[in-house]
């Protein structure tokens, strides 16, 4: 893909290329500074060849850049990883979720070019990219103190992350101390309010998912 122009003055947007691989890497430690190996797969993906339906098949990797060449900012996404991991969700059912839901991992700025909202045209590109690509649902971890920033760019928050997989079923994920942000892409998903969960469910995300009109959860199953 080529450079996408943003309203901010003199900032494009492209994938990101292996010769962004020490700039990338440079600006996602400070993500998590406390692990300095939690990106350590980006470099690796960065050399894959770039193809669709992402920038790097299912990789999201995406660069702001200013006019004379610096890297200011980064988003990476693509596969959330946890649903090749649940226990709910066979090999099979993971591999078609896994092109309906998608995830952004880190979202990074040159600290001294924040609050220009290189950030925000980051995440609302990768929106249009993954619902180009056909996705219904991006997610991603948020802390507290990011809450009110990812409801303004159009997502919703909440305790677990909850996808129908049937009439009267669905799983359930958690992560540790950050809430999930979720933002439906397409007509065909939607968030729904359940009776006896305290977070909306993920309806509709692959066909014959919707949840029965007025299904209710008793602690233990779904009801009608």
């Amino acid at each position: 893909m080529g450079t996408t122009r943003t309203r901010l003055p003199g900032i494009t947007l492209r994938d990101a290329a292996p010769s962004d691989a020490d700039a990338v890497m440079r600006l996602l430690a400070d993500v998590n500074p406390d692990d300095p190996d939690a990106f350590e797969e980006v470099r690796p993906n960065l050399s894959l060849p770039q193809e669709g339906p992402l920038s790097h098949f299912r990789s999201l990797m995406v660069v702001a850049a200013s006019d004379d060449g610096e890297t200011l900012g980064v988003l990476v996404g693509g596969v959330p990883l946890w649903l090749f991991d649940h226990p709910g969700v066979d090999p099979v059912l993971a591999d078609l979720l896994a092109e309906r839901i998608a995830v952004i991992t880190a979202v990074a700025v040159d600290p001294e070019q924040r609050g220009r909202h290189i950030g925000a045209e980051l995440i609302r590109h990768s929106v249009r990219r993954f619902t180009r690509a056909g996705y219904g649902l991006l997610t991603l971890n948020c802390f507290p103190a990011l809450e009110s920033y990812y409801q303004g760019l159009g997502f919703s928050l909440m305790d677990d992350l909850n996808v129908a997989l049937g009439p009267l079923n669905a799983v359930g994920h958690r992560w540790g101390d950050t809430r999930v942000a979720a933002r439906v892409l397409d007509r065909y998903t939607a968030l729904a309010d359940v009776s006896g969960l305290p977070s909306q469910v993920v309806s509709g995300i692959l066909p014959n998912t919707r949840l029965t009109s007025g299904a209710y959860f008793d602690g233990e199953q779904f009801r009608v």
